[in-house]
Protein backbone atom coordinates (compact mmCIF):
# COMPACT_ATOMS: atom_id res chain seq x y z
CA UNK A 1 0.00 0.00 0.00
CA UNK A 2 1.36 3.39 -0.95
CA UNK A 3 1.86 6.02 1.73
CA UNK A 4 -0.06 9.06 0.55
CA UNK A 5 0.06 10.88 3.87
CA UNK A 6 1.77 14.23 4.18
CA UNK A 7 3.48 15.73 7.22
CA UNK A 8 0.22 17.48 8.04
CA UNK A 9 -1.48 14.07 8.45
CA UNK A 10 0.82 12.89 11.24
CA UNK A 11 -0.32 13.19 14.83
CA UNK A 12 1.14 12.69 18.29
CA UNK A 13 -0.62 11.34 21.37
CA UNK A 14 -1.14 13.91 24.12
CA UNK A 15 -1.39 13.27 27.85
CA UNK A 16 -5.18 13.62 27.59
CA UNK A 17 -5.21 10.90 24.96
CA UNK A 18 -3.04 8.70 27.16
CA UNK A 19 -5.45 9.20 30.08
CA UNK A 20 -8.37 8.23 27.84
CA UNK A 21 -6.60 5.00 26.83
CA UNK A 22 -5.75 4.30 30.48
CA UNK A 23 -9.40 4.75 31.50
CA UNK A 24 -10.55 2.47 28.68
CA UNK A 25 -8.05 -0.17 29.86
CA UNK A 26 -9.13 0.27 33.51
CA UNK A 27 -5.56 1.16 34.53
CA UNK A 28 -4.33 4.14 36.61
CA UNK A 29 -2.79 6.78 34.28
CA UNK A 30 0.61 6.64 35.98
CA UNK A 31 0.82 2.87 35.59
CA UNK A 32 -0.42 3.02 32.02
CA UNK A 33 2.13 5.73 31.14
CA UNK A 34 4.97 3.52 32.40
CA UNK A 35 3.81 0.14 31.15
CA UNK A 36 1.05 0.71 28.60
CA UNK A 37 3.28 0.47 25.56
CA UNK A 38 2.41 3.95 24.27
CA UNK A 39 4.43 7.12 23.89
CA UNK A 40 2.83 10.51 24.43
CA UNK A 41 3.76 14.17 24.58
CA UNK A 42 4.37 15.35 28.12
CA UNK A 43 2.43 18.47 29.26
CA UNK A 44 5.61 20.56 29.45
CA UNK A 45 6.30 19.74 25.81
CA UNK A 46 2.90 20.85 24.47
CA UNK A 47 3.99 24.48 24.08
CA UNK A 48 7.38 23.51 22.62
CA UNK A 49 6.66 22.55 19.00
CA UNK A 50 10.33 21.92 18.25
CA UNK A 51 10.46 19.23 20.95
CA UNK A 52 7.27 17.65 19.62
CA UNK A 53 8.79 17.64 16.13
CA UNK A 54 11.98 15.96 17.38
CA UNK A 55 9.89 13.35 19.17
CA UNK A 56 7.90 12.66 16.00
CA UNK A 57 10.97 12.38 13.77
CA UNK A 58 12.63 10.06 16.29
CA UNK A 59 9.57 7.79 16.38
CA UNK A 60 9.41 7.68 12.59
CA UNK A 61 13.10 6.74 12.46
CA UNK A 62 12.63 3.88 14.93
CA UNK A 63 9.59 2.56 13.06
CA UNK A 64 11.43 2.83 9.75
CA UNK A 65 14.16 0.53 11.08
CA UNK A 66 11.65 -2.10 12.19
CA UNK A 67 9.93 -1.97 8.82
CA UNK A 68 13.29 -2.72 7.19
CA UNK A 69 13.68 -5.72 9.49
CA UNK A 70 10.18 -6.92 8.69
CA UNK A 71 11.02 -6.64 5.00
CA UNK A 72 13.84 -9.15 5.55
CA UNK A 73 11.24 -11.89 5.17
CA UNK A 74 12.12 -11.78 1.48
CA UNK A 75 15.45 -13.33 2.42
CA UNK A 76 13.89 -15.98 4.64
CA UNK A 77 14.08 -14.03 7.90
CA UNK A 78 11.15 -13.27 10.18
CA UNK A 79 10.69 -10.47 12.70
CA UNK A 80 9.24 -12.54 15.55
CA UNK A 81 8.99 -9.72 18.08
CA UNK A 82 8.73 -5.94 17.80
CA UNK A 83 8.83 -4.21 21.17
CA UNK A 84 8.43 -0.46 21.50
CA UNK A 85 10.22 1.77 24.00
CA UNK A 86 7.83 1.15 26.86
CA UNK A 87 7.93 -2.60 26.33
CA UNK A 88 11.74 -2.57 26.04
CA UNK A 89 12.44 -0.55 29.18
CA UNK A 90 13.98 -2.92 31.71
CA UNK A 91 14.41 -2.38 35.43
CA UNK A 92 16.78 -4.85 37.09
CA UNK A 93 19.10 -5.52 40.03
CA UNK A 94 22.72 -5.24 38.93
CA UNK A 95 25.78 -7.17 40.12
CA UNK A 96 26.19 -4.75 43.06
CA UNK A 97 22.59 -5.30 44.23
CA UNK A 98 21.59 -1.84 43.01
CA UNK A 99 18.42 -1.10 41.10
CA UNK A 100 19.31 -0.12 37.55
CA UNK A 101 17.49 0.24 34.28
CA UNK A 102 17.90 0.61 30.54
CA UNK A 103 15.53 2.33 28.16
CA UNK A 104 16.27 1.43 24.55
CA UNK A 105 14.12 2.85 21.77
CA UNK A 106 13.00 -0.64 20.86
CA UNK A 107 13.87 -4.32 20.99
CA UNK A 108 12.96 -7.48 19.20
CA UNK A 109 13.84 -10.91 17.97
CA UNK A 110 14.75 -11.73 14.38
CA UNK A 111 14.50 -15.37 13.36
CA UNK A 112 16.02 -17.41 10.56
CA UNK A 113 14.92 -21.03 10.59
CA UNK A 114 15.40 -22.39 14.09
CA UNK A 115 17.87 -19.67 15.08
CA UNK A 116 16.66 -16.58 16.96
CA UNK A 117 18.66 -13.35 17.25
CA UNK A 118 17.53 -10.87 19.92
CA UNK A 119 18.52 -7.21 19.75
CA UNK A 120 18.13 -3.86 21.46
CA UNK A 121 17.77 -0.73 19.36
CA UNK A 122 19.00 2.80 19.92
CA UNK A 123 18.04 5.30 17.23
CA UNK A 124 20.36 8.30 17.38
CA UNK A 125 19.81 11.65 15.68
CA UNK A 126 22.87 13.27 17.25
CA UNK A 127 20.85 15.25 19.82
CA UNK A 128 22.26 13.76 23.05
CA UNK A 129 25.07 15.35 25.03
CA UNK A 130 28.09 13.61 26.57
CA UNK A 131 26.36 13.20 29.93
CA UNK A 132 23.41 11.43 28.30
CA UNK A 133 25.73 8.99 26.58
CA UNK A 134 27.70 8.28 29.77
CA UNK A 135 24.52 7.46 31.68
CA UNK A 136 23.19 5.34 28.81
CA UNK A 137 26.36 3.28 28.44
CA UNK A 138 26.73 2.81 32.19
CA UNK A 139 23.22 1.38 32.26
CA UNK A 140 24.07 -1.02 29.46
CA UNK A 141 27.33 -1.99 31.17
CA UNK A 142 25.41 -3.06 34.26
CA UNK A 143 22.74 -4.76 32.16
CA UNK A 144 25.19 -6.97 30.29
CA UNK A 145 27.58 -7.57 33.20
CA UNK A 146 24.76 -8.78 35.44
CA UNK A 147 23.23 -10.74 32.54
CA UNK A 148 19.90 -9.04 33.19
CA UNK A 149 19.00 -9.79 29.58
CA UNK A 150 18.16 -13.34 30.68
CA UNK A 151 14.90 -11.97 32.11
CA UNK A 152 13.71 -11.01 28.62
CA UNK A 153 15.67 -13.08 26.07
CA UNK A 154 16.98 -16.60 25.68
CA UNK A 155 20.38 -15.38 24.46
CA UNK A 156 22.41 -12.21 24.78
CA UNK A 157 20.97 -9.44 22.58
CA UNK A 158 23.18 -7.36 20.32
CA UNK A 159 22.94 -3.60 20.91
CA UNK A 160 22.28 -1.82 17.62
CA UNK A 161 22.80 1.91 17.19
CA UNK A 162 21.14 3.18 14.01
CA UNK A 163 22.21 6.76 13.39
CA UNK A 164 20.45 9.36 11.28
CA UNK A 165 23.68 10.26 9.46
CA UNK A 166 27.43 9.67 9.46
CA UNK A 167 28.09 12.56 11.83
CA UNK A 168 25.81 11.06 14.48
CA UNK A 169 27.39 7.64 13.93
CA UNK A 170 30.88 9.04 14.39
CA UNK A 171 29.86 10.79 17.60
CA UNK A 172 28.35 7.62 19.07
CA UNK A 173 31.54 5.73 18.17
CA UNK A 174 33.59 8.32 20.04
CA UNK A 175 31.36 8.00 23.10
CA UNK A 176 31.62 4.19 23.09
CA UNK A 177 35.41 4.42 22.93
CA UNK A 178 35.49 7.03 25.69
CA UNK A 179 33.33 4.82 27.92
CA UNK A 180 36.04 2.15 27.64
CA UNK A 181 33.64 -0.72 28.23
CA UNK A 182 33.17 -3.82 26.13
CA UNK A 183 29.60 -4.04 24.88
CA UNK A 184 28.15 -6.11 22.02
CA UNK A 185 27.39 -2.88 20.18
CA UNK A 186 27.24 -2.25 16.45
CA UNK A 187 26.68 0.99 14.59
CA UNK A 188 25.32 1.92 11.19
CA UNK A 189 23.83 4.95 9.52
CA UNK A 190 20.35 4.89 8.00
CA UNK A 191 21.82 5.41 4.57
CA UNK A 192 24.07 2.38 4.89
CA UNK A 193 21.38 -0.06 6.08
CA UNK A 194 19.03 0.89 3.26
CA UNK A 195 18.74 -1.54 0.34
CA UNK A 196 20.37 -0.17 -2.82
CA UNK A 197 22.33 -1.56 -5.81
CA UNK A 198 25.63 -1.64 -3.91
CA UNK A 199 23.99 -3.29 -0.87
CA UNK A 200 21.48 -5.83 -2.11
CA UNK A 201 21.26 -7.39 1.38
CA UNK A 202 20.18 -4.11 2.95
CA UNK A 203 20.04 -4.24 6.72
CA UNK A 204 21.29 -7.84 6.72
CA UNK A 205 24.44 -6.93 4.82
CA UNK A 206 27.97 -6.31 6.06
CA UNK A 207 27.21 -2.67 6.80
CA UNK A 208 27.72 -2.54 10.58
CA UNK A 209 30.68 -1.55 12.74
CA UNK A 210 31.91 -2.25 16.23
CA UNK A 211 33.58 1.04 17.26
CA UNK A 212 36.26 -0.83 19.21
CA UNK A 213 37.36 -3.00 16.27
CA UNK A 214 38.17 -2.50 12.59
CA UNK A 215 36.10 -4.23 9.94
CA UNK A 216 32.62 -4.65 8.54
CA UNK A 217 30.11 -6.74 10.44
CA UNK A 218 26.77 -8.38 9.84
CA UNK A 219 24.31 -7.64 12.62
CA UNK A 220 22.77 -11.07 12.08
CA UNK A 221 23.65 -13.88 12.57
CA UNK A 222 25.82 -12.15 15.13
CA UNK A 223 29.24 -10.92 16.08
CA UNK A 224 30.98 -14.02 14.72
CA UNK A 225 30.38 -12.83 11.16
CA UNK A 226 33.32 -10.43 10.90
CA UNK A 227 34.32 -9.02 7.54
CA UNK A 228 37.63 -7.16 7.33
CA UNK A 229 37.59 -3.59 6.16
CA UNK A 230 39.02 -2.90 2.69
CA UNK A 231 41.31 0.01 3.53
CA UNK A 232 42.35 0.57 -0.07
CA UNK A 233 38.75 1.03 -1.16
CA UNK A 234 38.06 3.53 1.59
CA UNK A 235 41.26 5.46 0.93
CA UNK A 236 40.12 5.64 -2.69
CA UNK A 237 36.91 7.28 -1.50
CA UNK A 238 38.98 10.12 -0.09
CA UNK A 239 41.06 10.34 -3.25
CA UNK A 240 38.09 10.70 -5.60
CA UNK A 241 36.29 13.24 -3.42
CA UNK A 242 33.59 11.06 -1.89
CA UNK A 243 35.01 12.01 1.51
CA UNK A 244 35.96 15.60 2.23
CA UNK A 245 39.74 15.81 2.71
CA UNK A 246 39.37 18.76 5.03
CA UNK A 247 37.06 16.84 7.34
CA UNK A 248 38.71 15.94 10.62
CA UNK A 249 37.05 12.55 10.35
CA UNK A 250 38.90 11.61 7.14
CA UNK A 251 41.26 9.48 9.19
CA UNK A 252 38.37 7.33 10.37
CA UNK A 253 36.79 7.38 6.93
CA UNK A 254 39.92 5.73 5.57
CA UNK A 255 39.40 2.98 8.12
CA UNK A 256 35.83 2.46 6.98
CA UNK A 257 33.71 4.97 8.86
CA UNK A 258 32.33 6.66 5.77
CA UNK A 259 28.99 5.82 4.23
Amino acid sequence: MNDTHSDADRYVLTELGMRYLAARAGTPPGTFARHGGVTFVEPEESDRPERVLRHREHTIGVNRFFVLLADARRAGWQLDEWRNEAESTHRFIDQDDRTSWIRPDGAGVLRHGAAAYPFLLEYDRGTLDAGDYRAKFEGYRRYYHSEAWREAFRSEPVLLFVCADSRAEYRVAQMVRAANIDLPVMLASERRVARHPSNADGILGSVWRNPRRDGWLQAFPGLSAHFHCDLETNVAKIADGRVDRSDARARDSAAGWSD
